[in-house]
């Protein structure tokens, strides 16, 4: 009997130890994690801050960029199903005041744009006049011999065509190198009063519009005899070969030439084509050259905006893999000591993962307030990184052992 009752309270004594070994070695994994994550933060405090503002950057312009995408697709649809096709500009017809307006045709500028020095005269909607001068530049080298960088700066004169004044009073050394204060000829941009398609006048927003420049090319010379040209370049100079620090070459473009056909989607106000907004709150007014239809005039719009949107989200997932590489270290050892984790995401391919995982669920969420459907699907889509990195990788065992042979 002795002997059974102390067997059975050794046993007892045992088990014991071994729940209380088991909740000492919990207590020690989790105040040796906290303390690694505290050695992390401790060691690279800078890159932990800059990668938490970058991964809030990343979020909000994913975020707003999708809200951004199907407010412009809303706008477009309800653009399209509202508008009114004008089948002849020549006729402004009663029907067409307050609503918003499809119309192709000739441009019509009734007063040319002119520049009389040089003897330019266009009807365009634009007439662009870009200055540059002839000016001293500064080049800033730091030589290196074998690898090594000196501390001495070296710097170098040349003389370029600016469009900008180089300010000469902030370089190293100055005499001999002075630039002019002021450019006495300033570039500028000319916009033509009245703009027409048949009797239908458009309004300064319209006019904006017109980016496509072409640059004047004209045989004609100017009868200033100080002005020479070459190449459709005007000169202000003295020997166009060798041109002196000080002297001004300009060239002119234009943009939306009179007799040329542009295609116009916006709203009608007393004659007048200005923005027409949407419920979405969102701006229609398009323009494009050459007589395109409605249909495809819209097409092209909605294709814009999906480039558009794809651009800003493969730059907001590079904002999120930039962040996730700053936090690295800290993911790492925060995954290595849970189980959970470290089971389901794979170290070797942590900021891959970790950046495709928000930017869907980003998306995903953003996307659940306009269509659920296809927000749900991006949201359960965000876990497909994490899977295969898993299948791609070794076991978690394995991940700790290389952590810990680092």
């Amino acid at each position: 009997m002795y002997r059974t009752n102390q067997n059975g309270q050794s046993q007892r004594e045992d088990a014991d130890g071994f729940h209380q070994n088991r909740l000492t070695a919990r207590q020690t994994t989790s105040v040796n994690m906290s303390a690694t994550i505290s050695e992390q933060f401790k060691e690279s405090w800078l890159t932990v801050i800059i990668g938490s503002i970058m991964f809030a950057i990343g979020m909000c312009l994913l975020f707003w960029n999708e809200g951004k995408a199907v407010r412009v697709a809303y706008s477009l649809n309800e653009a399209l199903h509202n508008i009114v096709v004008v089948s002849n500009p020549l006729a402004l017809l009663p029907d067409y005041q307050g609503r918003l307006v499809y119309l192709s045709g000739h441009l019509q500028v009734l007063e040319p744009l002119t520049e009389p020095d040089y003897g330019i005269v266009m009807s365009s909607v634009k007439l662009k006049r870009r200055v540059q001068m002839y000016q001293w530049v500064e080049i800033e080298e730091e030589e290196s011999f074998g690898g090594a960088t000196e501390d001495e700066k070296h710097y170098y004169y040349t003389t370029e065509w600016k469009d900008k004044l180089v300010d000469s009073d902030h370089f190293y050394i100055r005499t001999g190198h002075h630039n002019p204060k002021e450019m006495s000829i300033k570039s500028q941009l000319q916009i033509a009063d009245e703009v027409k398609i048949g009797a239908f006048t458009f309004g300064v927003e319209l006019k904006k519009k017109f980016t496509d420049f072409v640059e004047v090319t004209s045989d004609e010379r100017p009868e200033r005899k100080d002005i020479k040209m070459h190449s459709g370049l005007y000169y202000h100079s003295a020997d166009l070969w060798n041109p002196q620090v000080g002297d001004i070459r300009i060239q002119f473009s234009y943009a939306g030439k009179s007799g040329e056909v542009y295609t116009v989607v916006g709203l009608l106000e007393k004659d007048v084509i200005k923005p027409y907004y949407t419920q979405q709150g969102e701006e229609i007014l398009l323009q494009r050259k050459h007589k395109i239809s409605v249909d495809q005039m819209f097409h092209l719009e909605h294709k814009h905006n999906y480039w558009r949107t794809w651009y800003i989200r493969v730059l907001g997932w590079l904002v999120l893999f930039v962040a996730a590489t700053c936090l690295a270290n800290i993911l790492k050892t925060i995954i290595l000591n849970s189980t959970f984790l470290c089971g389901i995401i794979a170290v070797e391919s942590l900021t891959l993962s970790v950046s495709m995982f928000i930017s869907f669920l980003v998306i995903g969420i953003a996307w659940v307030w306009y269509r659920p459907m296809i927000g749900l699907c991006l949201t359960l889509m965000s876990i497909v990184p994490f899977i295969y990195s898993r299948l791609t990788s070794g076991s978690s065992s394995q991940q700790r052992e290389n952590y810990n042979r680092l």
